[in-house]
């Protein structure tokens, strides 16, 4: 076996064990990648880099049996007579690798010798024998390396099914799969996830945030200017956007309707129901809420759709502890619903200096939103920095649309007069101002220009989740 033929083995020794490796995986996360928790590309990923890292061990294709071809070529390039010694001296040798059925020596040794040398019929003979040699030889070396692919397919199984008993089947977060390499963090991170459940005015802010979104983008509205009773819409179903969740039976995926045709499955079908959660079809031209009953100018910007969310957030050090965990606990509901509703979301960080973090999608961010939930907050506190430079992201930077949500104690300086002129700019151009107020005593000046907002720890003989 040559060079070349050794790099085309072992080109199809590695095809082999990476679709082994993707027949498992895909196999094992079948549900999850059904129900959206797993994407495709992130499980390819996966396989990618233990496919990569396991795959050095394969070389041993060339090792295990490089002897036995080195000694396999050099008998077969020599003469007929050195060939006639060879056997003779390798029969018990060769006697112990094969056994008498695959490669009898013996009956061609005396073949050989009853024969005439260098007739046509001892020649045929070589070859006959070194072709079953050759069969016998290529057999043994596969067979080796498919049991060593075969052993390593089994601990990517067991690695596989270890993680898939965590992951939910269906419904609940993708953290769990995306904490699969942030092991240190995981069990800090899931508690925020569980403080989401917990805390009424974060699920209020996210359903607020979320309510009127239908996958759609910003658009103008086409029909500025006219009242809605001279407007007259179409539920057409076309222009298939994407799935989402919710409870329109008109739009039910095919798979939805197994559960309710299957009669112990049909709690969960209703179950589903009732919470929104049933997977449906997304259309670009879905019907419409109705139009405010008002004229607006024609190049006004249509309110059933969504932009992007801008998200200040105070990391000073009056935000540690609970307040600290709180804050973090918003953002990942908020970075959630950004994948969720494939909206981007901009994060600026504050306290005596301004960091960003763009997320444009929860599983390709990941790392980086894991980086700043794993910081403790200090400094000081200056929010203007961060208003300014939201209200410049707004007018400049392709986040017209975006909805702003602070998150703060608001114990510091009231906001001055030029930023609230800015503020009042962004917010005509239909800009929303959202707030989790975390504060004692927050200043009510920041309070004032939302358009709504939660006290998360109230200290004014309120209750969790009162705002304005």
């Amino acid at each position: 076996m040559n060079k070349r033929t050794g790099s085309i083995r072992l080109k199809e020794l590695q095809d082999r064990y990476y679709d082994r490796l993707q027949e498992i995986a895909y196999e094992v996360y079948d549900e999850q990648l059904h129900n959206l928790i797993i994407r495709p590309e992130e499980l390819d990923t996966d396989i990618r880099l233990y496919f990569r890292h396991t795959l050095p061990s394969l070389q041993e294709f060339y090792s295990r049996y490089t002897s036995q071809w080195e000694y396999f070529h050099e008998t077969d390039e020599a003469s007929d007579a050195k060939f006639l010694h060879f056997l003779e001296n390798s029969a018990y040798p060769l006697s112990m690798k094969y056994n008498q059925i695959d490669l009898n020596v013996k009956y061609y040794l005396q073949r050989f010798h009853a024969l005439k040398p260098r007739s046509k019929e001892w020649k045929a003979l070589r070859t006959t024998f070194f072709d079953k040699w050759h069969q016998l030889l290529s057999n043994n070396e596969f067979h080796y390396q498919m049991e060593h692919i075969n052993d390593l397919c089994d601990e990517f199984y067991r690695k596989q099914i270890a993680l898939c008993k965590n992951l939910p089947v269906r419904g609940g977060s993708r953290l769990v799969w995306l904490l699969r390499n942030h092991k240190q963090i995981a069990e800090q991170i899931l508690e925020y996830d569980e403080k989401i459940r917990k805390t009424p005015a974060i699920r209020e802010l996210i359903e607020v945030l979320g309510k009127s979104h239908q996958g759609l983008q910003k658009r103008f509205k086409m029909t500025a200017g006219i009242r809605k009773e001279e407007i007259i819409t179409h539920a057409t179903r076309s222009d298939i956007t994407g799935i989402s969740e919710g409870n329109d039976l008109n739009s039910l995926l095919p798979i939805e309707y197994c559960y309710l045709a299957e009669k112990s499955l049909q709690p969960v079908f209703f179950e589903r129901y009732i919470e929104k959660k049933l997977q449906i079809i997304d259309y670009a031209s879905r019907e419409h809420q109705c139009l405010n009953d008002q004229k607006n100018p024609g190049n006004q910007v249509s309110e059933e759709a969504e932009g992007p969310f801008i998200v200040c957030i105070d990391t000073s050090g009056s935000m540690a502890g609970e307040r600290e965990t709180l804050a973090k606990s918003a953002l990942l509901a908020i970075a959630e619903l950004t994948e969720k509703q494939h909206r981007k979301c901009y994060i600026i960080l504050f306290s005596d200096d301004v960091e960003c973090i763009e997320i444009t999608d929860l599983g390709t961010s990941f790392d980086r939103l894991v980086d700043f939930l794993s910081q403790s907050f200090h400094g000081g506190t200056d929010l203007s920095p961060a208003i300014a430079h939201t209200i410049r992201m707004i007018r400049t930077q392709g986040y017209k649309e975006a909805d702003l949500v602070m998150i703060s104690d608001f114990e510091m300086m009231s906001i001055d007069k030029e930023l609230s002129a800015g503020i009042r700019q962004i917010k005509e151009n239909q800009t929303k101002i959202y707030a989790l107020s975390m504060g004692e005593e927050p200043k009510q000046t920041y309070l004032d220009i939302c358009d709504r907002y939660w006290d998360v720890l109230p200290a004014r003989g309120g209750t969790p989740g009162d705002g304005k």
